[in-house]
């Protein structure tokens, strides 16, 4: 008997993932609060832009009161803002031993399993740029690779057989380090609010020796936190974390932004940006924030990190312009 499927969120990432299981013959219901998006998946089915090939599913979609029934597997595919709201939808419909799975930026799988316990938890962790062009339809330019894991470390039978239904429709690997594997990816994501202080890229806003120590010393203090906390790094494509500890050189570190600034091009811009730009809130509170938050309870400075982000709420809250002096104001805060 197949699983039963709950996605709660239906954009980019939930969008994604969920369209090719739904393609697949999947047993899959999904929930959303956006009225004109549900409006259009109804009426038009949901399109998925992916780089193999567009297409266009017919799906079950439901608002939050709608939902019947209980699922064998409930995916958290909100912004990390709505994941209490998300649980509290999902859980009067998760079977008994159902598992719960975080597809999600930060640090959330915690928050589940405190929910359902260790074994009935899955960390995602996803590679893949993704974002909602408009109602209905979501894309990617990215084929992706997803990472999924119980924060204690083992492999379930669960766990396998969520590996294998994925992996049918992506390239999908069972992690026993999966908090390492979020951590990485938070580095990054906690980066995007670095990029997001002007309305430009980082190949045009971090081009000096200054600019440059500066962004090695904010990656230095996520990982210090990081290694506090037990996290165990793992290699992005686009740097290797551990290389910004402070424990390594200047040059060392240096080096490390050196060498990922060479993929940086002029025309890139962050989506924290995009979405400040859109008025739509963002995941600061529960990424950056979280880091300078962990930090100070483990009794460490975190001058970057929190001035990045008090610039940051400046920006959301339109008591302050995007520009180049908000780096300014960063290198200086570094010095």
């Amino acid at each position: 008997m197949s699983n039963r499927i709950i996605v709660i969120g239906t954009g980019p990432i939930g969008g994604i993932i969920g369209g090719r299981l739904a393609r697949a013959g999947a047993d899959i219901t999904f929930v959303d609060i956006d009225q004109e998006h549900v409006s259009a998946i109804r009426e038009r089915g949901l399109q998925v832009d992916v780089p193999d090939g567009p297409f266009n599913v017919k799906v079950k979609i439901v608002y939050p009161n709608e939902i019947e029934g209980k699922f064998d597997i409930g995916g958290i595919a909100v912004r990390s803002n709505y994941t209490p709201d998300a649980l509290n939808t999902v859980m009067p419909h998760l079977a008994n031993d159902g598992l719960l799975v975080s597809m999600q930026n930060g640090i959330n799988p915690p928050l589940l399993q405190d929910k359902v316990g260790a074994d009935r938890t899955v960390g995602m962790a996803i590679r893949m740029g993704c974002r909602k062009v408009g109602p209905g339809h979501v894309q990617t330019d990215i084929k992706g690779h997803l990472y999924l894991g119980h924060l204690h470390g083992k492999t379930t039978p669960r766990l396998e057989e969520l590996r294998k239904t994925l992996d049918a429709v992506m390239e999908t690997e069972i992690s026993d380090n999966i908090l390492g594997v979020l951590w990485s990816k938070l580095t990054y994501t906690c980066l995007g609010y670095y990029g997001s202080l002007a309305d430009a890229s980082l190949a045009t806003t971090c081009t000096t020796e200054a600019d440059r120590r500066t962004m090695a010393d904010f990656f230095a203090e996520i990982v210090a936190v990081g290694e506090s906390l037990g996290v165990r790094w793992i290699k992005l494509a686009e740097y290797y974390p551990a290389d910004f500890h402070p424990r390594n050189s200047v040059e060392t570190r240096l080096a490390a932004v050196n060498g990922f600034a060479k993929t940086w091009k002029p025309e890139d811009r962050k989506g924290p940006l995009r979405y400040v730009q859109k008025k739509i809130r963002t995941e600061v509170d529960f990424t950056l924030a979280y880091v300078v938050n962990e930090g100070k309870k483990l009794g460490m400075p975190m001058p970057l990190c929190g001035k990045l982000l008090e610039i940051f709420r400046e920006l959301e809250a339109g008591k302050r312009q995007f520009g180049q002096k908000n780096y300014d104001e960063l290198v200086a805060t570094g010095r």
